[in-house]
């Protein structure tokens, strides 16, 4: 009877100690990691969040790495889990490396390569040439953009002027190469100055020219929603100009030709 009831003791207390909650690290996640972007495609200048979970923690950091679809590494990152196991980390689309558009790749790595996950998105490339129209003619104004994209660029033959409608993802710049056929600023003959205003108010610029171009470089803040670019003269002022020439010239060489003819006669 002893021997029986100790039996069952021994039963009880193994149930019991099975039933005892293990203090174990909590998981968020059954794969070792995992990764996502906030959205599908991204143009130049927009801003990728990347994130994910880990199954563990390591105390070492997550490995970034984006490839174009020829595998190229564009970018390259790190980033630490909080203490739920979750990261997240923003970076920018764009640059030097971002050459093509097409599905771009993101592979993490969390301590090891057993521990990795992947995903795509879609880069849609640079939009470095914006067609600018005058009365037909069409002229081609490139840029490069940085923490942000370009949505138009419209010319305004009153103000001689171009505004460039911008949607910022943080304080950047802006390079804008502008034809001299198109618009520019001149005094006395001689290279002058462009007026510049960020939503109205005047703000300082870096500039480089050609005998053909004018690029402009031109800070922005995340707020900001359109730069102005003044100059002294824009199409179709130059043509204007240009048919007065042409006019006059030919008008002198018909004047010519009747005085020649009239001393002949004489």
């Amino acid at each position: 009877m002893k021997i029986t009831l100790i039996f069952i003791m021994l039963i009880v207390s193994t149930i019991s100690l099975s039933m005892v909650p293990t203090f174990a690290q909590t998981s968020t996640t059954s794969a070792p990691i995992t990764v996502t972007t906030d959205k599908s495609t991204y143009s130049d200048g927009d801003q990728i969040v990347i994130s994910g979970a880990v199954s563990t923690q390591l105390n070492v950091p997550i490995s970034i790495v984006v490839r174009d679809q020829s595998q190229n590494i564009v970018l390259l990152g790190q980033v630490s889990p909080n203490s739920d196991n979750l990261y997240s980390t923003t970076v920018t689309a764009g640059g030097n490396l971002w050459t093509t558009s097409g599905t771009y790749e993101v592979d993490v790595t969390y301590g090891n390569k057993d521990n990795t996950a992947k995903t795509t998105f879609t880069f849609t490339g640079f939009n470095t040439v914006i067609p600018i129209t005058i009365q037909g003619q069409i002229y081609n104004a490139t840029y490069h953009i940085t923490n942000g994209k370009v949505l138009t660029i419209n010319p305004d033959i009153d103000t001689k002027s171009i505004t460039i409608r911008i949607q910022p993802t943080g304080n950047g710049t802006i390079s804008v190469t502008l034809p001299r056929l198109l618009i520019d600023a001149k005094n006395n003959g001689q290279d002058g100055q462009f007026v510049v205003q960020n939503d109205g108010i005047t703000t300082t610029f870096n500039e480089t020219k050609t005998d053909a171009n004018r690029t402009l470089t031109i800070p922005f803040g995340s707020n900001n929603a359109q730069v102005i670019i003044i100059g002294t003269q824009i199409m179709p002022e130059f043509g204007t100009i240009a048919i007065l020439i042409l006019a006059i010239a030919m008008m002198s060489t018909i004047f010519y030709f009747r005085i020649k003819l009239q001393q002949r006669h004489l």
